[in-house]
């Protein structure tokens, strides 16, 4: 792999990565436990199992670089008056 492709695919990583930070409230509520497979900043593959989503993303991505994210089920209190003692 020459530099210049691993800048790339660098870049691309980081883009993914920024989309993942700014969507992930939404990706939450969306696909809670499931991994997700993202290329150029959009979803192209969803699964609960690593191994499939992998496989339905190379199909969809073929030669080109994808993210893969695990979402999590995460709590968010919303309630103004919580308070930690």
């Amino acid at each position: 792999m020459s530099e210049d492709q691993e800048k790339s695919e660098n870049e691309t990583d980081l883009k993914n990565d920024e989309w993942f930070k700014d969507k992930y409230i939404d990706l939450m509520q969306e696909h809670p436990r499931e991994w997700i497979a993202v290329m150029d900043q959009k979803i192209i593959a969803v699964s609960s199992n690593e191994i499939e989503v992998k496989i339905l993303a190379e199909k969809v991505a073929g030669d080109k670089e994808y993210s893969l994210y695990f979402i999590a089920p995460t709590a968010v209190v919303t309630d103004a008056s919580y308070s930690q003692k």
